[in-house]
């Protein structure tokens, strides 16, 4: 529990802002309070929305999301495997849209051939491990997200002591290796997953439950070279897939019903078709 003084500042900084029935307040003095009582940051925000003033930052989040969901997306605990194409968008939107925690876990360094699809790479990044850019953009956009990294390429045996710590895992990873074990040790450990795919101008997508069907048939690739490798990757199906994947974990995470368990949902971006497909 915090002093009461706690609750009093807060209240004592909020303002009220036309067209929202509930007061905000600013980073800054968010913040400003987390330094005054030791607190962390991401602990400073989630006493915010416990006390119906939401951080001004998330307001053009309402009426999408009640401040109640914000309160339960501030509160969320995120893994994500992979920060590459797919993952430094879905870190990108988790972070915008008030995620509390994210893990994030790559072994990988940018390279140049990243740069055409990779939102975290840039040409200075080029060289350097993309668990470090992921932890500095968040940091830059949303300080009260609290991030933490793992460099080094997810093995079988990491997984019982990063899975409990979670609410959700997003598979964001390239090609078909791991994957498997990923979505094994997610339903042995009682977490949902949410997958995602893209080669050339095709993308997947699909959340998968403990029990759910599986979508792995529709991985197509083998270890060696992923579909990904054969057919190339292009910005704009990378980023739309991972939106989907951060709709649905968004509404997992808020207590909102997935659209796609059990289903995957396919792009075909030379066509602009999608299509919903039952598993």
């Amino acid at each position: 529990m915090h002093p009461g003084g706690f609750v009093r500042e807060l209240a004592r900084h909020s303002h009220a802002l036309d067209r929202y029935p509930f007061p905000c307040i600013q980073d800054v003095h968010l913040l400003e309070l987390a330094r005054k009582y030791s607190i962390q940051p991401w602990q400073a925000q989630v006493n915010a929305l416990e006390n119906q003033i939401c951080p001004e930052r998330y307001i053009r989040n309402y009426k999408t999301m009640s401040l109640d969901m914000q309160l339960d997306l501030a509160r969320s605990r995120v893994l994500v495997v992979g920060a590459g194409g797919l993952g430094g968008y879905v870190i990108e939107l988790l972070v915008r849209s008030g995620a509390g925690q994210l893990t994030v876990a790559d072994g990988d360094e940018f390279e140049l051939s990243n740069l055409n699809r990779q939102i975290l790479g840039t040409r200075d990044l080029t060289g350097k491990p993309k668990v470090e850019a992921a932890r500095k953009r968040a940091m830059d956009i949303n300080p009260f997200t609290r991030v933490e990294t793992c460099g080094t390429h997810l093995q079988p045996d990491d997984l019982p002591g990063l899975l409990p710590e979670t609410d959700l895992v997003l598979d964001c990873l390239g090609g078909v290796e791991f994957r498997q074990e990923l979505l094994q040790a997610a339903g042995l450990h009682h977490r949902p997953l949410v997958t995602g795919f893209v080669a050339g101008n095709t993308g997947l997508a699909s959340t998968v439950f403990p029990g759910d069907q599986s979508p792995a048939a529709f991985w197509q690739a083998d270890r060696d070279q992923g579909a990904e490798i054969a057919l190339g990757n292009v910005a704009y199906t990378v980023s739309m897939i991972a939106t989907i994947q951060v709709r649905e974990a968004i509404h997992i995470l808020t207590g909102q019903d997935p659209c796609l368990r059990n289903r995957v949902f396919l792009a075909d971006m030379h066509k602009c078709s999608f299509q919903s497909l039952e598993l």
